[in-house]
């Protein structure tokens, strides 16, 4: 993406905080305006901190302000996508949650039982100590305490992945890459972002728990027991989003 037509931002008299901030806006705008859609890619760093004259640091700063508000996600080897719009900006389009995106939800999550049930049992045969420490790395032990604010959208889907990886299988995980981009997942993590769990504590607990078991079963080469516990899993997670969806005259 060509960054002259782009504004300028985040001064140098301005302290790193302040200026992480400035970028983040600017990112953010560019997002907001379509200058840089979804599927499309920011500039890198060399460019970014170029563009802006501040440190990597900074744009590293701002770049996880919108990482974590499941905006962009940073693929090695391809720089950093943007997967989904601003919710200020999705808001304002009549299909979101019209009946249309129930489909779309519904197709993904059709497309993500086949995948991901495969990928658990693929994963339970094949994986090496390394796969399986990604794995363990993205679950928490079974006493941790979570805090009591919503799950970011992308934070468990990043364990789901560390199982497709570990099935060793470039197909599997290229189709877990598409997935992140596609409409579907889109409308998923809208409505994420937009639904509170009653008792979050208890929702992140209850998924944890469910993570856990995953990797028990994949750790003890039970394959075919993995495949059929993720199915359980992804379908209950579905179940739990789709009854979220507000019922208008629409759907």
């Amino acid at each position: 993406m060509s960054l002259e037509s782009m504004e300028k931002a985040a001064p140098s008299t301005l302290r790193d905080g302040s200026r992480s901030d400035a970028v983040y806006r600017s990112l953010l705008s560019w997002i907001e305006e379509g200058r840089v859609p979804v599927e499309g890619k920011l500039p890198t760093e060399n460019e970014l901190t170029q563009h802006f004259q501040v440190s990597r640091p900074v744009v590293r700063a701002a770049i996880a302000k919108l990482r974590d508000q499941g905006l962009v996600r940073s693929v090695q080897g391809s720089g950093t996508i943007v997967i989904q719009e601003p919710i200020s900006q999705a808001a304002h389009r009549t299909e979101v949650l019209q009946g249309s995106s129930v489909r779309d939800l519904q197709r993904c999550f059709e497309f993500r039982l086949l995948i991901e049930s495969e990928a658990a049992y693929l994963a339970a045969l094949r994986h090496s100590p390394a796969s399986l420490k990604q794995i363990s790395e993205r679950v928490y032990p079974p006493t941790h305490t979570f805090p009591a604010v919503s799950q970011q959208p992308l934070e468990a889907f990043d364990f789901h992945q560390s199982v497709v990886l570990a099935a060793d299988n470039t197909f599997l995980e290229k189709s877990m890459q598409m997935i992140l981009s596609q409409r579907g997942f889109q409308v998923y993590m809208r409505l994420c972002s937009a639904t509170k769990a009653p008792d979050p504590v208890a929702h992140r607990t209850r998924i944890n728990g469910e993570h856990r078991e995953i990797l028990r079963l994949i750790e003890r080469r039970q394959a075919d027991d993995a495949r059929e516990y993720m199915r359980y899993h992804i379908q209950s997670a579905y179940e739990y989003m789709i009854n979220r969806i507000p019922v208008t005259d629409e759907l």
